[in-house]
């Protein structure tokens, strides 16, 4: 293909044209849309398996209060829990296992990954106010169980959860181990003598309103606050080891949870999954805790009235307004669905997307860009011209395809994550069509 000729012919096209905004993205439906909170919606599209298309592409997507996806990337392994942090925007790196901070200007400025030789984990981080960061991993430790279980498997591989916390220069200043700090005989639903044991699977980072650490471990539908500075248990809410009287709540607590939250209210908020009630059912809950007399009280919860349960991931977000914002997560439908309802439990918002997607978390804020969003302005300039078309052939010629979110975005204009003459010819095409 002559890139030269392609920019020739564009030339002729034009050279100076601002672009409109049209974006490739997911096609979805608007079921309900009664006066959401108004703010973007933040959202990573992922695919299930076609036995007939195969996999669709992942989208790392900005939706605004008006419906539209406003900004759009074919992320690849990029994206996972895309959510907006102390003015900046994180998302997981698949491939790299690091996460990725990008600003405001659509430039990816850090990256962070676990210390001491674990494998970064993609469940969770926490930006925090003074520069540091929470971030968590899984390590499979060999352990002989006889030692505390006379039927125990000798050599057992048994997954535990790693949370460390970093300071402003990345220096690790915390790092908690559940086998340095829990008990697995305390849990008795697990086969000691089995050679494989997932014992933790960590969703959910929080700082609490005193500073301590809560933990969500979905695979024992318990949640636990530790203490940050020597990483003792504080209390353990749900699952086989909990302490607290669960009042007001027909299912007595959560199951398979996601997504646990502290509320200015002091209440916690979480995404119940649902998966071992009778018969399973997904809600957000939120409970009123008594850390003296031990009680969790059920204050609110919603479910859907399609009944949908969150085989996995899924969230819950309370907004400025008071609204909630649901992600249902993994469906056995095999659709994505992100539904708002009010305090009165009324749903203000219900999209499901058309395709066969799903969504890991989805947050609202206002965030925006402080930058353009023009579709191949390279060099923004706010206009699309014969130089953008120069610079995206350069590239092409020099540097390959550089598949970070900045040329995604700008470069990559056909969303389908290469950048190749491809785009020239369908940047030249909507000009044209202008």
């Amino acid at each position: 293909m002559n890139l030269v000729k392609h920019i020739i012919i564009t030339f002729f096209v034009s050279t100076c044209l601002v672009l409109s905004q049209e974006v490739n993205y997911l096609d979805f439906e608007i079921i309900v849309n009664n006066d959401p909170y108004p703010a973007n919606i933040f959202i990573h599209n992922l695919a299930h398996l076609s036995p007939t298309t195969g996999t669709m592409p992942r989208y790392m997507a900005i939706i605004d209060s008006m419906l539209d996806a406003v900004w759009v990337v074919n992320s690849g392994p990029l994206g996972l829990d895309l959510k907006v942090q102390q003015d900046r925007i994180s998302y997981f790196d698949h491939e790299n296992n690091a996460w990725i901070i990008m600003n405001e200007y659509m430039t990816e400025i850090d990256t962070l990954t676990c210390a001491n030789g674990y494998y970064t984990d993609f469940h969770d981080i926490q930006l925090l106010q003074n520069g540091g960061y929470l971030i968590q991993a899984y390590d499979s430790i060999s352990v002989d169980l006889s030692t505390i279980d006379p039927g125990g498997n000798t050599n057992a591989t048994v997954v535990t959860l790693i949370i460390q916390e970093f300071d402003s220069d990345k220096n690790l200043i915390f790092e908690w181990n559940a086998w340095d700090h829990l008990n697995i005989t305390n849990y008795n639903y697990i086969n000691l003598s089995a050679g494989f044991i997932m014992w933790m699977h960590g969703n959910s980072i929080e700082i609490d309103e005193d500073s301590n650490i809560i933990i969500s471990n979905r695979i024992s539908s318990e949640v636990i606050k530790l203490d940050r500075d020597n990483g003792q248990v504080i209390w353990i809410l749900g699952g086989a080891n909990n302490q607290f009287t669960i009042i007001n709540d027909d299912y007595n607590g959560f199951s398979r949870q996601h997504d646990v939250r502290r509320l200015e209210n002091g209440n916690l908020l979480l995404f119940d999954n649902g998966n071992d009630h009778e018969p399973p059912i997904s809600r957000a809950v939120e409970y009123e805790l008594d850390e003296t007399n031990m009680t969790a009280n059920l204050v609110w919860d919603f479910s859907h009235p399609e009944g949908y349960v969150g085989l996995a991931m899924g969230s819950a977000q309370r907004l400025p307004n008071n609204n909630t914002l649901i992600n249902w997560g993994r469906l056995e439908e095999q659709i994505g669905v992100v539904t708002e309802v009010d305090q009165d439990k009324n749903i203000v918002l219900d999209l499901k997307y058309t395709d066969p997607v799903y969504c890991y978390r989805v947050t609202k804020h206002e965030w925006q860009f402080d930058t353009n969003l023009i579709l191949g302005d390279t060099n923004l300039d706010d206009k699309v011209d014969i130089i953008d078309l120069s610079i995206i052939a350069d590239h092409f010629a020099e540097e390959g395809s550089n598949l970070d979110i900045y040329h995604l975005y700008r470069f990559d204009v056909n969303r389908d994550r290469n950048i190749d003459h491809s785009d020239i010819d369908t940047l030249a095409e909507m000009i044209i069509g202008l």
